[in-house]
């Protein structure tokens, strides 16, 4: 097979495999690769830019409730923490809640987030969408998830994503809390040295 220099940094990143049937690997060109890829991109997808955007902020909450309970928050950034690993500390430093069903919904948000950016595949992508709509019906009720000017799909999205900041932000303030306790006893502890 002869290959040109762009279609092996193609074929190494896996795109190859992807988007060409196993009968028809040893014929596909550049321009196939290229052609694929202007069909990916020829309309806004509603749910991974709701998805996409909504996951950044989730994370964002995630981050300062980890930042807030630890003494040195500042630490926590230099760790390379992958989402789900921030997800089962957060579960882990949650007073009460650490088996409450919305850390399920924010994980099944993080599944569906990971099979839009990672994966062309779109029995991946329903199969992520309805076990995150799944865990939604559990926690709310499904009428919510119907929003006027959104697709089912952007409107799952979107509920859950809203869900989960609700939730996220009294976890964050339970966390602040926390925070301000520790911060307390360190000035009557250390008289306010350190």
């Amino acid at each position: 097979m002869n290959v040109t220099k762009a279609e092996k940094s193609v074929f190494k990143y896996g795109i190859f495999r992807r988007i060409s049937s196993k009968a028809n690997r040893m014929t596909i060109t550049l321009e196939d690769i290229q052609n694929k890829f202007s069909e990916e991109v020829k309309y806004v997808d509603d749910s991974a830019q709701i998805l996409l955007k909504g996951h950044l902020v989730v994370e964002d909450l995630m981050n300062q409730a980890l930042e807030a309970f630890v003494l040195h928050g500042e630490y926590i950034e230099d760790a390379k923490l992958q989402f789900h690993q921030k997800l089962e500390l957060c579960k882990a430093i949650s007073v009460g809640d650490n088996n409450n069903n919305m850390w399920n919904l924010i994980k099944k948000i993080n599944v569906l987030r990971n099979a839009l950016s990672h994966s062309l595949d779109p029995g991946r992508r329903e199969k992520a969408v309805k076990s995150l709509a799944s865990i939604y019906d559990q926690e709310f009720d499904p009428k919510t998830r119907v929003i006027d000017g959104l697709s089912e799909e952007a409107a799952l999205c979107m509920a859950s994503i809203m869900g989960s900041l609700g939730y996220l932000h009294s976890f964050l303030s339970e966390t602040q809390r926390f925070e301000s306790l520790v911060k307390t006893m360190d000035k009557i502890m250390n008289k306010g040295q350190g």
